[in-house]
């Protein structure tokens, strides 16, 4: 299949593991667990979104892995097949709800180009669409806040890893708020609209910084989600 501009797109799945399930000590009021609870809603950039980005939007979507050009430092899809984000293991904190996860690009898979498509909310266009599989990491976005199917919280965590836990998000997150979509429809975080892809073994992970040599920067595309 293809779509406007010709691109190819790795959607982003998530990678899940089962964890043992944290238990409150029931010692804590339930006044100081309202406040624990709420306080990382403030855990935000500095910097606001850029002019014309929304930080609310109606639709459920996906997000998809596009290169950037290292020379120019200007953006540019990926050409040819792209490498596909899928769920696997890993191993990761104990979280209230039990469970956590994280992005996540298969060094080893392909994925085919989604086809065209043209989605408005107020001037953000989204212009591809990928079909939506148990793998597929599908997103809501309210009120700055990023959050999965099963209502984790997206956030960067104390190693500057995106991922998603909770609700709370994980101990020692960075950012847990401030999310975006901007005007030409990348994710952004802030005013900062570029990530990091490092590899690990056969798989990518997420990043909101440069760890390293073996990270490449990125920009999340936002795809809309469909019944295949």
């Amino acid at each position: 299949m293809q779509y406007r501009l010709a691109k190819s797109l790795a959607i982003l799945g998530l990678a899940t593991q089962a964890l043992a399930a944290y238990v409150p000590s029931s010692s804590v009021s339930s006044a100081a667990t309202s406040s624990a609870s709420e306080s990382w809603t403030t855990l935000t950039p500095s910097a606001s979104a850029s002019d014309g980005a929304v930080t609310d939007y109606a639709s459920t979507f996906g997000i998809a892995i596009q290169t950037i050009s290292t020379s120019s430092g200007s953006s540019a899809a990926a050409s040819g097949s792209a490498a596909v984000v899928r769920k696997r293991d890993v191993e990761g904190a104990t979280t209230a709800s039990g469970t956590s996860a994280v992005t996540t690009v298969s060094a080893t898979e392909t994925a085919t180009s989604a086809s065209s498509s043209s989605t408005s909310t107020s001037n953000i266009e989204i212009t591809s669409e990928a079909c939506l599989s148990d793998d597929t990491l599908a997103l809501f976005l309210s009120s700055s806040i990023l959050t999965d199917s099963k209502g984790r919280i997206g956030s960067i965590v104390a190693n500057y890893q995106f991922q998603f836990d909770g609700p709370p998000p994980q101990a020692g997150a960075i950012y847990a708020a401030g999310w975006a979509i901007t005007e030409s429809g990348l994710l952004s975080l802030g005013s900062n609209d570029t990530f990091y892809q490092c590899l690990s073994g056969d798989f990518y992970n997420l990043y909101n910084e440069d760890i390293g040599s073996q990270c490449s920067p990125i920009h999340l595309e936002i795809v809309a989600l469909i019944d295949c």
